[in-house]
């Protein structure tokens, strides 16, 4: 995943509505970046480096909504995130079809019209992307190219509201921690990921002022939100191939059940277990008390 463009001069007396308008320029580069590997044929890893991109663009969004008329510009830009997510999320799961069925001659035939089944859908959602990409071209960038010079906020950049508003996001993370340990089920590790997203993505959007304490927190976090990630891959695999093994023709079917589920469960609990090993790194090391005094 790349990093975000650094956003140099600022510190914390610089006023908010120059952070916000220095930082939306920053995360609008970042998001455009990717977009000539997407001209022709979708490149994989153009449109991951853009989905992410278009993360970091929303966070910056969100945070700084009071200084200006965003969420038009923020609403295009889930838009564009969400059909990037779809190709995005057809991409991961056909490589890893690809992977499992590396070997496997007797079921190579039920595997491979698995694949093809699983990108029937692929064609739609890359023309959805392509519609998306053009609004966000035409509509969505040069909008906020306008609002930008419009951003205006004479509060400091790392005063009072910014600390509370990050502890108020870790409070959620820590209400899901919670949630996540008493029942780790695919939506409690689901809902706890978005919410670990949404915190390192908007200290991300402070780091210029806080360094020391943002890169310590991203220390923690980035390796829990990875693991959920591949969880989430793994739960979303798990339903695709029970379905598949429970309603794709015969052949499909024996290879659903004979390779690609043994291999997905086992796969789900490795990381089920990574990740409650990461937890329970968070209580007995006290990360959430020492992430909200760093937060103070």
């Amino acid at each position: 995943m790349p990093p975000p463009t650094p956003i140099r001069g600022l510190g914390p007396d610089s006023e908010l509505g120059d952070a916000a308008r220095r930082i939306l320029a920053g995360r609008l580069a970042d998001a455009r970046q990717p977009e000539a590997q997407l001209d022709g044929e979708l490149d994989e890893d153009g449109v991951h480096d853009m989905r992410v991109a278009t993360r970091r663009l929303r966070a910056a969004l969100q945070v700084f909504q009071a200084t200006g008329k965003l969420s038009r510009v923020e609403a295009g830009v889930k838009r564009l995130q969400d059909a990037l997510g779809a190709v995005r999320d057809l991409h991961v799961q056909d490589a890893w079809m690809g992977t499992a069925a590396k070997g496997k001659k007797d079921a190579a035939k039920g595997l491979d019209d698995l694949r093809k089944a699983h990108l029937s859908g692929l064609e739609a959602k890359e023309k959805a992307l392509r519609a998306e990409l053009e609004r966000w071209t035409a509509r969505t960038v040069p909008r906020l190219l306008k609002r930008l010079d419009t951003l205006e906020d004479g509060h400091r950049f790392a005063g009072k509201q910014v600390r509370a508003q990050l502890r108020q996001r870790l409070r959620r993370v820590e209400k899901r921690l919670e949630r996540y340990a008493d029942a780790p089920d695919a939506a409690s590790a689901h809902a706890l990921r978005k919410e670990v997203k949404k915190l390192r993505y908007e200290l991300e959007v402070f780091q210029p002022v806080f360094r020391r304490t943002v890169g310590a927190l991203l220390e923690v976090l980035v390796p829990l939100q990875d693991g959920l990630g591949e969880l989430h891959d793994a739960d979303v695999r798990l339903e695709l191939f029970e379905r598949a093994a429970a309603e794709a023709p015969p052949v499909q079917r024996t290879a659903a059940r004979k390779v690609l589920l043994p291999r997905a469960r086992e796969e789900r609990a490795s990381h089920a277990a990574e990740i409650a090993r990461e937890v329970q790194r968070w209580h007995a090391e006290a990360i959430p008390k020492r992430l909200r005094k760093a937060l103070t």
